[in-house]
């Protein structure tokens, strides 16, 4: 039997007995295999496991489970490969809690790449959301790999930056590969696995459970060089993850946002603690170690023609929601120009129409 057959294994009892435990019985009992032929009260007296683990791992000591887990992995397109495998993360394997292994659709993206973690608040506001796709996709043009969680929110934001920058994408799910979570994200899930993958610790039909995602966040940090987040409130579940890339080593990175915004506490307090403020993707660059050259004008000055009400209306727009009164305000034309403007605006996909007749541009 193959060690990785072994090292699978192993890693189907993650979701009972938590990577922990099994990274215990690797560190006592070097190899997955001898976990598997160790009689069962050598692994008692380890003490190891509790009395309901140690019944669940030798109850299933099964190598007709393995080969049917197997069939079932080539069915549904999912590879696995254990954190011995020479294709495993070098920065993953390096946390003090690795996976045992993992389990993807699409391709690994290679070690030699940059990778960048960008979290946030699922319910993020429309700044945060346009910020992180802002970030996103001039990194991933620059072949910087960028890893996040596939929420609601900030990280559905930077993984559509990515694709939109034509670049590589990672989603790191907290339930097994073939399960959609959040279910309306498929079109997005789709589009990752053609632009990178989605991987996970959990085997497939693993259901997406509270206590998988702190666990999650473990991996999306150790995955990337850095973590960047977007959004996040004083007592968010994404300082979690920056707690985790701080004892990982990791340079943490926060957008800055209004003082007074609920959604901008976690990340200001972040960069009044020493995390580096992030204006603009270059800064990111930056903490990679990337220098950065001369940037190419704007797609809107060398690609798009805009009829003088268009520019003034767009020049009146933001990345911060801008209602139509504030329009009229700004550009001082009748209702019925700044409305034909719009709706220009909006085919030419420069802007983009939130509700409450407000606007924001897009990327």
């Amino acid at each position: 039997m193959h060690d990785e057959l072994y090292m699978l294994w192993l890693s189907s009892f993650v979701t009972q007995l938590g990577s922990r435990k099994l990274n215990e019985l690797l560190a006592h009992f070097g190899t997955a295999k001898e976990i598997f032929t160790v009689p069962p009260d050598e692994l008692r007296r380890t003490r190891i496991l509790s009395p309901l683990a140690l019944s669940i791992v030798t109850r299933h000591r099964d190598f007709g489970r393995m080969e049917a887990m197997l069939t079932k992995l080539e069915a549904q397109s999912i590879a696995y490969i254990s954190r011995h495998h020479e294709k495993f993360p070098l920065l993953l394997s390096a946390i003090a809690d690795p996976p045992v292994g993992i389990f993807y659709i699409g391709e690994l993206p290679a070690d030699n790449l940059h990778k960048v973690s960008i979290i946030g608040s699922r319910r993020c506001s429309e700044y945060g959301r346009m910020t992180a796709a802002r970030l996103a996709k001039p990194l991933a043009q620059r072949d910087i790999v960028i890893v996040s969680g596939m929420a609601r929110g900030v990280d559905q934001a930077a993984h559509q930056g990515a694709i939109n920058g034509g670049g590589t994408t990672v989603a790191v799910l907290g339930c097994g590969v073939d399960i959609c979570y959040p279910a309306e994200a498929r079109p997005l899930r789709d589009k990752i696995i053609q632009n990178g993958c989605v991987l996970s610790e959990y085997p497939p039909a693993t259901e997406p459970q509270k206590h998988h995602f702190p666990a999650r966040n473990r991996i999306i940090s150790g995955l990337a060089h850095a973590l960047v987040v977007v959004e996040a409130a004083r007592k968010s579940g994404t300082l979690i993850t920056v707690d985790t890339a701080l004892d990982q080593g990791r340079e943490v990175l926060a957008v800055p946002g209004y003082i007074t915004a609920k959604l901008c506490e976690g990340t200001n307090r972040l960069i009044r603690d020493g995390a580096r403020a992030v204006i603009d993707y270059t800064d990111i660059l930056f903490s990679l170690g990337i220098t950065t050259e001369a940037e190419p004008p704007p797609p809107l000055a060398q690609d798009v023609i805009l009829a003088p009400d268009e520019k003034l209306v767009y020049d009146a727009v933001s990345s911060e929601a801008v209602g139509l009164d504030k329009l009229l305000e700004k550009c001082r034309l009748p209702v019925g120009n700044v409305h034909l403007a719009c709706i220009s605006l909006e085919m030419k996909q420069l802007i983009k129409k939130l509700p409450g007749a407000r606007y924001v541009r897009t990327l």
